[in-house]
């Protein structure tokens, strides 16, 4: 069986010939927006369609949410002629020939488990915990069925261990770069590899594995972005809006005041000129530390931080956010604070790559007297062998970086960067 129209790219092609000829199971691990999903789609509804008739291919992706959004609507897309019949609601199609495909949920294995497979594809393994690949492993058991997962690497995940670490004969891998898609727009790759660190663009962009262990912030360089020419730039502006940034901790409670610049380049960076830190302090006695410290300022304030900042303060009933407002509505407030916080992981790529982006250009700028913020941003740390921040180490710690991370992430954010493009 061959698809109509489909002209896939060079990396796309060993991954056909990987998964046809030379492997039983095949990793095809890429860039963004390289094509992976497209190419799976085909690939998927080729080994469907020529399968022996016992068992039903299997098409997973991590949660059912992503299933039907995005890996079985591409499916059907490029399958349509083949398609007799489709069952939305069970994810369920069966082809012309009869043979069938059913669509499942990572998160759900146990649905997978009663399920005989004659050939399955993973959608974004990435996102799927690793048990998955043992529950896969067990449905192809008795029929000798090949398989392939489509993804973005993780850092050192259960991908890089099955595939890269303790490879099997049978086990292939097709690595290529987002550049490699010859149908997206070049330039559009290059602007958004500006707003990734390095390490995040080897990773979401040239599809590398990288480990993400020991410091969380680990672009920041004291001399660089908090040395003497931060002193110089990272100075109060009474002229520009100041943007808040807050973190609600009680012990400690740390805001971050800075301004954003526009540079020559079209750049934005942002100059981070003091600190508010308080222990065992709430919310009014912080506004009264900015008074105290502004009084006079009369070009405006942008307040960012923490979405929970919004529940109710069990003494006085109302929101952290609506004291800063009534205390301080003489600076002409307007709020930037999201329904709900960002990710972890999104937060950090997000301060990362303003800290230093992947051609070397660094946007941020830390007065050295904002000792706190510096303090975290050489110090905070993963915790052990996971990608999550640390928050035990030490308790002074990550409340500055949470509360600048949220103000960058909201204006930097690296999900709002887009490749537009042909999705081959």
């Amino acid at each position: 069986m061959r698809l109509k129209k489909y002209l896939p790219h060079k990396a796309q092609k060993e991954f056909h010939v990987a998964i046809d000829n030379l492997y039983r199971f095949v990793a095809m691990i890429c860039g963004i927006r390289g094509g992976k999903t497209f190419a799976g789609a085909r690939q998927a509804g080729r080994m469907a369609w020529n399968s022996k008739k016992d068992g039903v291919f299997g098409v997973i992706a991590p949660t059912y949410n992503m299933l039907t959004r995005t890996t079985w609507r591409e499916l059907v897309r490029a399958i349509r002629p083949l398609i007799k019949e489709e069952n939305k609601s069970y994810k369920i199609i069966t082809l012309k020939n009869g043979r069938e495909i059913h669509g499942f949920s990572a998160d759900k294995p146990d649905r997978v488990r009663n399920a005989t497979l004659c050939g399955f594809w993973l959608d974004e393994g990435r996102e799927c915990k690793s048990g998955i690949w043992d529950v896969l492993m067990g449905r192809v058991l008795s029929t000798g069925g090949k398989g392939f997962i489509t993804s973005s690497p993780n850092s050192y995940d259960w991908m890089h261990n099955i595939f890269i670490e303790n490879k099997d004969k049978d086990y292939g891998v097709i690595q290529y770069t987002t550049y490699e898609n010859t149908y997206l727009d070049r330039n559009a790759i290059d602007a958004l590899e500006r707003k990734y660190d390095n390490k995040f663009a080897r990773q979401e962009l040239y599809g590398e594995f990288v480990i993400f262990e020991g410091a969380v912030y680990y672009t920041f360089n004291r001399h660089h972005n908090a040395g003497d020419v931060a002193f110089k730039l990272a100075q109060y502006n009474p002229q520009k809006e100041i943007a808040l940034c807050c973190d609600f901790n009680v012990d400690p409670m740390a805001w971050i005041l800075a301004q954003v610049y526009q540079r020559d380049d079209g750049l934005k960076e942002v100059r981070v000129f003091d600190e508010i830190y308080l222990k065992n302090s709430n919310t009014p006695q912080c506004c009264n530390e900015f008074i105290s410290r502004y009084p006079n300022h009369n070009a405006g304030l942008v307040l960012y931080g923490d979405a929970t900042g919004q529940a109710r303060h069990t003494s006085s009933n109302v929101t952290n956010w609506k004291i800063i407002e009534n205390e301080l509505s003489k600076y002409g407030v307007r709020k930037r604070v999201p329904r709900k916080n960002p990710a972890e992981r999104d937060r950090i790529n997000a301060v990362n790559g303003v800290i230093c982006n992947s051609k070397g250009e660094r946007r941020l700028f830390v007065n050295p007297n904002c000792k706190h913020l510096i303090r975290d941003l050489e110090q905070v740390g993963y915790k052990e062998g996971s990608v999550q921040i640390d928050k035990s180490k030490d308790i002074n710690l990550t409340h500055a970086s949470d509360a600048i991370g949220y103000m960058l992430e909201r204006e930097f954010s690296l999900n709002k960067g887009r490749i537009e493009g042909i999705a081959i």
